[in-house]
Order: structure tokens, then sequence, then C-alpha cells
């Protein structure tokens, strides 16, 4: 079961554009401000606020950086985490998936100084960066097919829940034990107490509607 309040920090983060957008930067190569800066456009300052709440919540880390120019060290940011989120949406259902994992250390590659000054020699990159793109390419059409595969379980679980309400909505008059067996249908991995925690209803008003709900079940001769 994911933390929910994991879930609700990383939400409240990066439902900024800006730090959306910084976030992109830093998982291409790492920055300093005033790249950031000049980047998006912005003032350092700015970027300097919006880099200590990315580093506040560990989602980016700074280190000290040598100027190549021989002038005060700098402070360089990279990532420090990949998470997933996914959340379904839609007539009975609402579902969220939350995968974060730390982040293993990366070999960054050492930052230049310099702006574009226009077209430069390449050196002999092209067949490797092409080799590359092809893979990426296939990737992408493999993540494609998955995602069709998972619209058409997305559909088959939104039918469900949908008889679902029609056997619960047209049964059970009070409203909390509808709550409680709504969660108890669509989240089948949930413990009973993980269940009274998710709702914030009493264990015991929870094990008893399980229960009863078990038992009919046995009754009628069912798994």
């Amino acid at each position: 079961m994911p933390n929910l309040k994991d879930l609700d920090m990383l939400l409240s983060v990066i439902e900024n554009p800006t730090r959306r957008r910084i976030l992109e930067a830093l998982v291409r190569e790492p920055h300093y401000p005033l790249q950031l800066s000049r980047e998006l456009g912005m003032s350092q300052q700015a970027i300097m606020k919006h880099l200590k709440v990315l580093e506040e919540y560990s989602l980016v880390r700074s280190f000290p950086e040598q100027s190549d120019q021989g002038g005060p060290s700098r402070k360089t940011y990279i990532p420090t985490t990949k998470f997933t989120i996914i959340v379904d949406f839609g007539p009975g259902l609402f579902d969220t998936t939350f995968v974060k994992l730390a982040m293993e250390a990366m070999q960054w590659p050492r930052l230049s100084p310099r702006q574009y000054e226009g077209p430069i020699e390449l050196p002999d990159i092209g067949e490797k960066v092409m080799q590359i793109r092809d893979r990426l390419g296939k990737i992408d059409l493999e993540l494609d097919a998955l995602q069709k595969k998972r619209e058409k379980l997305i559909e088959k679980k939104e039918d469900a829940l949908e008889e679902a309400a029609k056997v619960i909505e047209g049964s059970v008059e009070d409203y909390q034990t509808r709550r409680i067996i709504y969660e108890f249908v669509q989240s089948p991995t949930l413990s009973t107490k993980d269940i009274a925690e998710e709702l914030g209803l009493p264990d015991r008003n929870v094990e008893d509607t399980i229960r009863k709900l078990k038992d009919q079940n046995e009754k009628k001769g069912g798994v």
C-alpha cells in the first residue's frame, strides 16, 4: 500500500510547472542555478527558491563544483530519486499507484559553462546516438502496447465496479456500511485494519461488516 502522505507531499511539490521544468533539466544532466536561470528565463533568486523546495523534499541534492574559469566554487544540482505516479479516474473508479525508489549513483558528465555560440564540429558519435535512438523507439512501442493492454483492463475494472455499485446501493441503506463494502471490494489487497484506517472508521465496525459478508458467502457455498 503506497504511503499517501508521501504521495500528497510529492504532488504538492511537482504541481508547480517551474519545478517540473527544473527537474526535466536535471534529469538530462546536472545544472547549476545560473544555467537554469538562463534556460528557464527566470531570475537566479527565483530558481534558488524552487531548488530549495526540491532539496528539502529530497528530490534533488547539491554539491560544490570548482569553476572551470578559476572563480569560486558553485553549487551543482542533481536528481536523487525516481518515482512513478498513475491516477485512474472514471465512473466508480479512483485508483492511485505510487512507487518511489532511491536512485542509484550515476557518473554525471563534467559541466561546461559555455553557452551556445553557433554550429560546432561534432565528435564521431552519430552511429552510437542513432543506435540508442532506435533502441528507445522500440522501448516506446512496447510501452504503448502495455498502455493499450492496461486501458482494456481498466475498462474491465470499471465494469466490475459498476456492477458492485448496483449491488451495494440497491441493497444497503446505511452510508458508512456502503463505504466499508466499497473499499473491501475495490481494494482486495487491503487488510481489515488497513480499510478501517483508510476510511477513518473504528476497526470493530469494519471487522463486523466484513465478517457478515464472508459469513453470507460461506452459507451460499462461495469461496
